[in-house]
């Protein structure tokens, strides 16, 4: 029993299609699982930097909190870029940080302990994380 050509070129172009969805279906699944792993390796710097801020930040002298504070926010700044620049695609991946992002800017950045005014108005001191937290608040308006 043979199978006439129409029926061999349909059966593969059928077969072939499955395919190309599974490996398209792997490549999103593989870019969602590096992106989370990019979140996580920035994010556990983020965290670890921040643990030293309520340990040992305020028995420090000023040249300890200014290296302090270039560690933690040249973090911060390198993960609002991987979200700005869409290393990070995810919206429920980048948006999960939402809050944290809005408390670091609140609560630690706008304190004067830590940025004057004058840098903080700087428009290249932190670009980034400045972008990230106004886009972040504007969409909470």
């Amino acid at each position: 029993m043979s199978m006439d050509p129409l029926h061999v070129a349909t059966a593969s172009t059928f077969i072939a299609g499955i395919g190309l969805f599974l490996n398209w279906w792997a490549v999103k699944e593989n870019t969602k699982t590096r992106q989370l792993q990019l979140m996580n390796d920035v994010f556990k710097s983020i965290k670890e930097t921040e643990l030293l801020l309520y340990k040992e930040y305020k028995s420090t002298d000023a040249e300890t909190k200014k290296e302090w504070d270039s560690l933690f926010f040249n973090s911060i700044e390198q993960f609002a870029f991987l979200v700005n620049e869409k290393y990070i695609k995810d919206k429920k991946i980048a948006g999960f940080f939402d809050d944290a992002v809005v408390m670091w800017y609140e609560e630690i950045f706008l304190k004067p302990k830590h940025y004057t005014k004058e840098e903080i108005d700087n428009p290249k001191i932190f670009p980034e994380f400045k972008k990230l937290y106004f886009c972040i608040k504007s969409k909470r308006v």
